[in-house]
């Protein structure tokens, strides 16, 4: 696990190692091991290393023989050896045994084509000083980060977004279309950034770029299609999904250094910690935290699934830290306001200590159907009534809910793809759609959007989905890699530790996508309506009746305890939204926010909106250089 950064000058310059570095030096803490630089024609590329595999000779930059093709790669293959051999015997010599060598190789043997064989998490810049040319590509679903800058005579990529702003070219323009994207949804989904020149490679993509500045768009290489199997039975579908899972679990193991597990005591983090203390035996150290306000906290469901596993848990209790919120708040480089990238932060550091590598259960909401949202949405076949404002109908118009799925279906578009793609976005918005408007200023209202087109996109490509299929493919492609991978990134690899992913895996996502409904939510007696129905069978194998089907919990903090006026962050909000010199009120009405604030007391439903705000208020202050026009035109990538 590493950090990269490059960038690609048309017309090279004497400054371009200085300022590559300069960039590779914002994302030291991802690779605390070693830095590299090389710099050729117009091409400077870095390289800051965390070594988990060929300690002595997996080196970054790396080349081929003939130094025609150079790498800087952030990631893990776990399937590096198998493709090593058969590289082997085509011909190919290899002078070390990392998982780098091979993706040179692979890229050398297959071209572009190359990303399609890998399995793993991966983020790279491959130079071609043959094809006069630079190769970016980001894994299937988005587990290591890729950003891109484009000015001009230039290109630009790296790790993680601050690493941009060190690009030597004026401070960028903010991007109002992303601060509308962050406010409903919490996150800014690829391909937006903050920035109006600044953009995510999306999962599963590659591009390319010329040395002389023309590229070619990003080209998604690889889709996840669901394809329900209805010849297994219920026996033999729990035979496969623990025999994939378990495979999958023991691929993640390929290491050559120490190695623990999260533990949160949920669903899918017992499952993996059972898998691999049963695959590794006694000796697996797991980590957990927890927090004083009880309801929170599943610190006692982590004991007792330690204690089953007979694995050693290590556990810290979380407590708000205003100075931690502060920074955590810059370090994503954009506004970021997913509350749980505070425990995580915490979890990374307490796993950091001891082992530099751990295993997660992510993933298993996303590919088994776990979320509340789910039962939701199998329930609700309507859109709900905000969904009417979309179509920017005068505000006199009067509300028939029995209405709504008609007129919007008019409006938006009469396709079902259209309804679906809008009442899912509705679903999971913070801000209700109603009143949405009155929050910012008038200046502002035409640029703000009816529909994120990356939720659009997605709707489009799992519209032959069933219901619930498609709910979890539009969450596969938005909120996995945009909000659940990011928050786990950044915070992990701010200590430099690598966390690993089993359940986010190609070959337990085929699995998954071949399951029929009744394998991911099925009604059972005493249980209701069971989401993730599949792993759940796996660990009523091992657990208990109440700790398998309780209620699921999930990972965020006590928001409206530590956001009250009285409370340890009351006074961050005053700050930060409430004081009139505040940036924040440059956008959004200030009346609109303080009554926000206000009801906050009264309303613990109203705290996803004040950690926004707050969060949003805290950037503004923190980035006075960058502006937010009120008009004009918007980038694309």
């Amino acid at each position: 696990m590493c950090g990269i950064a490059g960038i690609l000058r048309t017309a090279p310059t004497a400054a371009m190692r200085d300022e590559v570095s300069r960039m590779i030096g914002r994302v030291a803490h991802r690779g605390p091991d070693g830095e590299g630089i090389h710099v050729q024609d117009r091409v400077a590329i870095a390289h800051r290393r965390l070594s988990i595999i060929d300690l002595a000779g997996g080196g970054q930059p790396m080349s081929n023989e003939d130094g025609t093709v150079w790498i800087t790669y952030n990631g893990e293959l776990y399937n590096y050896r198998e493709l090593r051999r058969e590289l082997l015997a085509a011909g190919h010599v290899f002078r070390t045994q990392s998982d780098t060598e091979t993706i040179v190789h692979a890229y050398e043997q297959w071209g572009a084509d190359c990303v399609t064989r890998f399995r793993g998490m991966f983020a790279f810049a491959i130079v071609d000083y043959r094809q006069r040319q630079v190769f970016l590509a980001r894994d299937h679903f988005g587990i290591k980060p890729l950003y891109y800058r484009v000015g001009d005579g230039y290109f630009g990529f790296a790790s993680e977004l601050p690493a941009l702003r060190e690009v030597d070219d004026a401070v960028p323009a903010g991007n109002i279309r992303a601060v509308d994207y962050f406010l409903r949804f919490g996150y800014i989904p690829d391909p937006e950034t903050i920035y109006q020149d600044t953009f995510k490679l999306p999962p599963a993509s590659r591009m390319t770029i010329a040395f002389d500045g023309q590229r070619t768009p990003a080209e998604r290489y690889w889709q996840l299609e669901f394809q329900p199997d209805h010849s297994l039975d219920d026996v033999e579908w729990e035979r496969l999904c623990e025999a994939t899972i378990r495979e999958s679990v023991e691929a993640h193991l390929v290491s050559d250094v120490p190695f623990g597990v999260f533990l949160s005591g949920g669903i899918d983090s017992t499952l993996v910690a059972c898998l691999m203390s049963e695959i590794l035996g006694p000796g697996v150290e797991a980590f957990s935290i927890g927090f004083d306000e009880t309801p929170y906290s599943e610190i006692k469901y982590a004991e007792k699934a330690a204690k089953q596993c007979g694995i050693h848990l290590n556990a810290e209790i979380v407590k708000p830290d205003v100075q931690l919120v502060l920074e955590l708040a810059q370090h994503y480089g954009e506004p970021f306001g997913d509350s749980s990238n505070l425990p995580t932060w915490y979890l990374s550091r307490l796993t950091h200590s001891q082992v530099p590598m751990v295993l997660s259960g992510d993933g298993g909401d996303e590919f088994f159907a776990g979320y509340h949202r789910y039962r939701w949405w199998m329930n609700s076949y309507l859109p709900p009534r905000e969904l009417i404002h979309l179509a920017r109908f005068p505000r006199n118009l009067a509300l028939n809910p029995l209405r709504s799925s008609k007129i919007v279906g008019s409006v938006v578009g009469r396709s079902g793809i259209a309804r679906r793609s809008v009442g899912w976005q509705e679903s999971i918005r913070v801000f209700a759609t109603v009143g949405y408007q009155r929050l910012w200023k008038p200046s502002f209202h035409e640029q703000l959007f009816p529909s994120a087109p990356t939720f659009h996109d997605a709707a489009l490509t799992g519209e032959r989905f069933d219901r619930l299929a498609f709910a979890q493919h539009v969450d596969i492609n938005t909120y996995l890699p945009g909000d659940i991978l990011t928050k786990v990134d950044r915070a992990s690899m701010y200590h430099g530790l690598e966390v690993r992913t089993p359940l986010i895996d190609v070959e337990v996502a085929k699995l998954a996508a071949t399951l029929p409904m009744n394998q991911r939510i099925r009604h059972c007696n005493g249980h209701g309506r069971v989401l993730k129905y599949l792993p759940k069978r796996l660990l009523e194998q091992r657990f208990s009746d109440d700790f398998v089907h309780r209620r699921k919990m999930g990972f965020g903090i006590p928001e409206h305890e530590w956001l009250c006026d009285d409370a340890a962050l009351g006074h961050l909000v005053h700050d930060c939204l409430l004081r009139d010199q505040a940036r924040i009120h440059e956008l959004l009405d200030q009346r609109e926010i303080a009554h926000i604030v206000a009801s906050l007391a009264g309303n613990p439903k109203r705290r996803r909106m004040v950690w926004l705000l707050m969060i949003w208020g805290i950037w503004l202050d923190a980035n006075p250089e960058v502006s937010f026009a009120p008009a004009g035109s918007v980038s694309h990538a």
